[in-house]
C-alpha cells in the first residue's frame, strides 16, 4: 500500500471539517464539547484542523453527542451550519473499554489469517512496537489509520463499529428510522397506526413460517373463502 502517509493527512483534514461543521451546527463550542465527552479542548481542536485524526472510540462519542450516524463523516455532506459528569465519566471508561476491544479484533482477525504482527506492521506502513498497543488497547488508532489496517486484513472498517451498548442502540435505532423513511408513504401510515398492530403481528408470525406451512393456511383461506 503506497502513500499511506498522505492518505492520512487528507483524510485528517476531510475528517477535520466536518468535525467543526458538525460541532457549528449544534452551536457548541470546543470548551462544550470537551466538557460533554472528556475529550481535551486542545485535542478537539486538533481534530478540527487536520493535525490529528480521531480515534474510532472518539469518532463515535463524538457522532452521539453530536445526533449524527457515524456514516455522516465518510461523506461529504456539510450541515451549514448539557451531558453531567457521570455520563462523561461513562463516555472516558466507554474509550478505555472500546480501544481495548477493537484492538483484540485486530489481533484476532490478523491471527485468523496468520499474518504476523511484523509482516502487518510492514504492510500497514507502521511500527511493530506500535501496532503491539494498538492490539494491546495501549494506544488510541487514528480513524484513518484503522482504516489501512482494516483493508491490510481485507475487512471493512464497519467491522470495527460498536454494536453494543448505549451508542451501539442508538446506531441501531438511527438504522431502522431510517429503513422506515425508505418505505412508501402508505406503508409508513399503516405501520404506524396503533389499529394494525393486529395485521402487523400476524405478518411477523406468517414470515417465521417454511414453505410447506404457508402453503397449508393459504389452502386452508381457499376452502374458507369458497
Amino acid at each position: 500500500m503506497k502513500n499511506n502517509k498522505l492518505y492520512v493527512q487528507i483524510r485528517s483534514k476531510k475528517l477535520g471539517i466536518l468535525l467543526m461543521d458538525a460541532r457549528l451546527s449544534k452551536k457548541s463550542s470546543v470548551h462544550d464539547i470537551s466538557k460533554q465527552t472528556g475529550i481535551a479542548e486542545d485535542r478537539l481542536k486538533q481534530f478540527e484542523n487536520g493535525s490529528i485524526s480521531p480515534s474510532l472510540p472518539e469518532l463515535e462519542i463524538l457522532a452521539y453527542t453530536y445526533n449524527l450516524p457515524l456514516d455522516h463523516f465518510w461523506g461529504k455532506q456539510i450541515l451549514k451550519s448539557d451531558l453531567n459528569d457521570e455520563l462523561e465519566e461513562k463516555f472516558q471508561t466507554l474509550l478505555k473499554i472500546r480501544n481495548k476491544i477493537i484492538g483484540a479484533n485486530i489481533k484476532s482477525k490478523r491471527q485468523e489469517q496468520q499474518i504476523t504482527s511484523e509482516d502487518l506492521a510492514e504492510k500497514c506502513e507502521i511500527d511493530n512496537d506500535q501496532l503491539s498497543r494498538f492490539e494491546n488497547g495501549e494506544a488510541e488508532i487514528p480513524v484513518p489509520m484503522l482504516e489501512i489496517i482494516a483493508k491490510c486484513l481485507n475487512c471493512q472498517i464497519e467491522d470495527f463499529f460498536d454494536n453494543q451498548g448505549k451508542i451501539g442502540t442508538w446506531r441501531k435505532e438511527n438504522a431502522e428510522i431510517n429503513s422506515l423513511k425508505e418505505l412508501p408513504q402508505e406503508f409508513r401510515e399503516f405501520i404506524t397506526k396503533p389499529i394494525n398492530a393486529p395485521y402487523m403481528d400476524l405478518a411477523m408470525k406468517l414470515s417465521e413460517l417454511d414453505v410447506k406451512k404457508l402453503r397449508l393456511v393459504a389452502e386452508g383461506l381457499l376452502e374458507i373463502t369458497l
